[in-house]
Order: C-alpha cells, then sequence, then structure tokens
C-alpha cells in the first residue's frame, strides 16, 4: 500500500508538473509609407477659332493621380482667373470654363476648385481627363496675338 501512495503521489506530482503553464502577449505593428503622387499633361499650345459663336474645346491632356489615402482631394487653381489674357494685352481676355474627367464638369475657375474627397486608388493610379472650353463671340473679334493661362494643380490627402 505503501508503494502505491508513493506512486500515486508522484503521478499527482509529475502531472501538477505537465500542466503548468505560463502566458505572454507579443505586440504587432507595421507601417504604410504615405502615396501621393501627381502626373500633369506638358504644355498646351492651340489655334483658337475666332469664328461667330464658335466653341473651342481643348483637351489639354490627363492629370494622373495615385494615393493611398483613404481621403484625398485635388485642386485646380487658374493665374487668370479662368481666363486666356492676351500676352500683350491683359484687358482682352477669354473666359474658360474646366473639365476634369468625372470630377468637375465645366467650372469656372475665378476662384479655386477643389474635388470632394475620394478614395484611394488602385495602385496604377486614376486618371482624369483635363479640358477647357469657351465660345467666341458673335459680335466682337478677340485682338490678334497670344492667350494664355497657367493652371496649378495640387492634391492633397488625409
Amino acid at each position: 500500500m505503501k508503494k502505491f501512495a508513493f506512486v500515486s503521489l508522484f503521478a499527482l506530482a509529475m502531472l501538477g508538473f505537465a500542466s503548468a503553464a505560463t502566458t505572454g502577449t507579443v505586440g504587432m505593428t507595421g507601417t504604410v509609407a504615405p502615396q501621393l503622387a501627381l502626373t500633369l499633361p506638358g504644355s498646351f499650345t492651340a489655334v483658337m477659332d475666332d469664328t461667330s459663336g464658335a466653341a473651342n474645346t481643348w483637351s489639354i491632356g490627363n492629370i494622373g493621380v495615385t494615393s493611398n489615402y483613404n481621403s484625398w482631394t485635388i485642386a485646380i487653381s487658374s493665374v487668370n482667373g479662368g481666363y486666356l489674357k492676351n500676352t500683350a494685352d491683359a484687358s482682352e481676355t477669354a473666359t474658360y470654363t474646366m473639365t476634369l474627367g468625372s470630377l468637375a464638369s465645366a467650372k469656372s475657375l475665378n476662384t479655386t476648385w477643389t474635388s470632394t474627397a475620394q478614395n484611394k486608388t488602385p495602385k496604377a493610379g486614376t486618371t482624369y481627363a483635363l479640358s477647357i472650353a469657351f465660345t467666341a463671340s458673335t459680335t466682337t473679334f478677340w485682338q490678334t496675338g497670344t492667350y494664355s493661362d497657367t493652371l496649378t494643380v495640387t492634391i492633397s490627402g488625409s
């Protein structure tokens, strides 16, 4: 009987040791670098159709955006407030509107235009066709010369 008690005590002791456990945790953190890239078309030159009432639409090119921000915006402003100005006589102007793909249609640039918040883009990015439109007067000519404006495009992520 002593032998049985000794074996039982030994078995209980071993089971006690076998069931002992300690728990801990390991924290893990990863970071993703911000991706916010903009590609712009080059400078654009075209002839202005001054025929009475002629609609002029210039397809400037594509603006490309690549962003991993869940909320990003694009803003476009005009140095001349939405006018093509004659470089020799700034009082001679042609008012235009801007279209940017699915984000904006026929928007005046008398103030900065800003898109609504957009979701992150595919890794290949998203392109938006930029164009401007203006119409020749039915009664007066544009003064001969070169008309120009400069657009500033800014993307912001948050």
